[in-house]
């Protein structure tokens, strides 16, 4: 028997007690939501339910093993008995058996990411059109469609705002021929395991089946469903209406992969029997970061009320610093973690990649380890090491790397011509020899689309060679490489971004070769090289569900936290969010800095107005429009 009355506060036991019906569990950060949720089955089983009879819904496997071993510790019921896991999980379980229904055999094959994206790659060659986004763009737009139920052009026009309507048509025609495929071979994608799901739930005889096994139905991360997973909760919880979701909309910060706040937000309207229970206690964060989170949240016109309360003992304000420059941030971060005798439990958080990226160049130059969350070191990216080729072709001609990865760029040339270019470029000695003869070069190629495709690489490389090396990388993004992103990922705009501060990066070095040579320090740092005591440097969003004893949020000045184009497209509100997140992940001793000027705009910028939301700057430190420096149009011309 478990002493529930010892083992959990009184808000999680009126959750575990009271959860029958339709229920909704607002969890605040680090008030036990996981804790809850898994006493609430172990209450349920000793009740005498059936563990059949429970279906619990996450979001990774992680969460989902880790639920249902702590269930099995608490009632020595096993993950084979419940209906346990991620919501792909259960959806394929429940189509095996009733697929049939919607003319799926049993055996239908899951396709993985790259499975579906050759497909898709498939279907562009069958097609023999030119300027067609690439399988990864296509994949993504047909995936946002499929998880928030919107139609393809509603996605494309609110996420790839650039593409003509020659372009649009022809994904419209892709994603037809894709979906024929995999229907005519038995194939389902992860989307589908969602998307058959729902459909063979609106089969009246089949919902009635599969819903009424079930009389519980406990949802968690409940924030961060979009609006088909929603549907399906409804369908599932429909015969017995014993719901019970956990979640909090301070905590939504997904929506650029479909996930719907609106959800967690009409909960009460969409079940009117509703009850509302709230996890406020927090058990990480000292009284004053908890202070900081509640104010600043309370500026959210779109959320449920409740307000984090610590269990902990006065600690310190958060440390508000503001820098001259980027440069002089990371020096002070990096003079701090120095001193820092546990790496591990400290953390640097920051809104984009590139607002770090002074840092990481800085902690590479003390040989101070850190582990990179949700992705590969700045230098390392993939964009990155493609401007940065360009670059390096300046410096050493015989760099052949370099000349293959940039070939390789253009449309048409792949490897065997990648190689058979550099050879005749090699032959003429060097850069300037290797432009007035051109000719020669070119004349050495048959296929006039890789004729063409090499003259534009020589014209460019000509034309950026007595240029500024700040000049050299504007001439490469406009020649043709941001264009190139547009149609090659699905996050392009982000990656125009750390291109940008390439740019921005390069204005401070006297010479390229000093530039390359420092950024090859920043690459050689490498993975197998981290110690188990390495610092954290992390995205917020895959910061999310983590927390360190100290916690630096960088870079809060306006245009970048909250981002200029969230405050242009109506999305303040999650960026207050995500905000909340990043200083709810500390336990003691949290920082929040900003760089007082920017040097890409070449102007003051002003502090992030979360920070006066929270009292922690005083309106006076907001400049006035007098006082910035007016921009001389660099940052324009990308």
């Amino acid at each position: 028997m478990v002493d529930f009355e010892k083992e959990l506060n009184k808000e999680q036991l009126d959750v575990v007690y009271k959860g029958d019906g339709p229920c909704l569990v607002l969890s605040g950060p680090g008030s036990g939501k996981t804790r809850t949720l898994v006493y609430r089955t172990a209450y349920l089983l000793e009740k005498g339910t059936p563990a059949s009879r429970i279906l619990l819904l996450t979001f990774t496997k992680k969460a989902a093993k880790e639920m249902l071993s702590r269930i099995y510790e608490l009632s020595s019921v096993s993950e084979k008995e419940i209906y346990g896991g991620t919501f792909h999980h259960v959806g394929n379980l429940f189509l095996r058996r009733f697929g049939k229904r919607i003319g799926y055999a049993p055996n239908f094959v899951i396709l993985d990411e790259e499975d579906a994206k050759n497909i898709i790659k498939t279907v562009i060659k069958e097609r023999e059109r030119k300027e067609i986004p690439k399988p990864q763009v296509i994949r993504k737009i047909i995936s946002l469609a499929v998880n928030s139920k919107k139609d393809l052009e509603t996605i494309i026009g609110k996420y790839f705002p650039y593409f003509e309507e020659e372009t649009i048509s022809e994904i419209l025609k892709i994603e037809k021929a894709y979906q024929e495929r995999k229907k005519r071979n038995n194939l389902m994608d992860y989307d589908d395991l969602l998307l058959k799901w729902d459909e063979i739930l609106s089969i009246p005889d089949v919902q009635k089946e599969v819903a009424d096994n079930f009389l519980y139905v406990l949802v968690d991360e409940y924030q961060d469903t979009n609006a088909l997973q929603n549907d399906i909760i409804k369908k599932m919880s429909e015969m017995h209406n014993n719901v019970l979701v956990v979640g909090d909309d301070a905590q939504s910060i997904y929506s650029f992969r479909a996930a719907d706040i609106e959800n967690i937000l009409q909960f009460s309207k969409n079940y009117p029997q509703a009850k509302i229970f709230k996890l406020e206690t927090n058990y990480r964060s000292t009284p004053e970061i908890l202070d900081t989170a509640n104010k600043v949240i309370e500026n959210n016109k779109k959320r449920l009320k409740k307000k984090l309360k610590s269990l902990k003992e006065k600690g310190n304000p958060p440390t508000v610093i503001a820098f001259s420059n980027p440069a002089e941030e990371a020096l002070f971060i990096a003079d701090h973690i120095e001193k820092e005798e546990d790496l591990k439990d400290t953390a640097v958080l920051f809104r984009a990649h590139f607002h770090c990226v002074e840092l990481e160049i800085e902690l590479a130059r003390r040989g101070i380890p850190y582990i990179l969350r949700g992705g590969v070191r700045f230098f390392e990216q993939f964009h990155v090491k493609d401007i940065t080729a360009f670059l390096r072709i300046f410096v050493n001609f015989y760099d052949e790397s370099s000349w293959r990865r940039i070939l390789l760029r253009r449309e048409g040339i792949g490897e065997v011509n990648a190689r058979k270019i550099t050879k005749l470029v090699f032959q003429k000695k060097n850069l300037k020899k290797a432009f007035e003869e051109k000719e020669d070069i070119l004349k050495m190629i048959s296929s006039s689309t890789v004729k063409n495709e090499t003259r534009m690489v020589l014209d460019l490389l000509e034309q950026s060679l007595n240029e500024k090396t700040e000049d050299k990388i504007k001439l490469f993004l406009n020649g043709f490489y941001n264009h190139y992103l547009d149609f090659s990922f699905e996050n392009a705009r982000e990656r125009k971004n750390d291109l940008k501060k390439l740019w921005e990066l390069s204005r401070k070095y006297e010479s390229l070769e000093k530039m390359l040579a420092e950024f090859s320090l920043s690459e050689d740092f490498g993975v197998e090289d981290i110690p188990k005591n390495a610092m954290v440097l992390s995205t917020v969003h895959q910061a999310k569900g983590l927390e360190w004893r100290t916690v630096f949020v960088v870079s809060l000045k306006e245009g970048s936290f909250p981002h200029l184009r969230s405050v242009e497209e109506d999305l303040l509100e999650e960026e207050r969010r995500l905000f909340y997140v990043a200083i709810t992940r500390c336990k003691e001793n949290l920082y929040l800095t900003y760089p007082l000027y920017d040097f890409r705009r070449r102007e003051v910028v002003l502090p992030s107005r979360f920070l006066k939301e929270a009292g922690l700057v005083d309106g006076e430190t907001f400049l006035n429009d007098e006082e910035i420096i007016e921009d001389e149009g660099e940052w324009e011309s990308f």
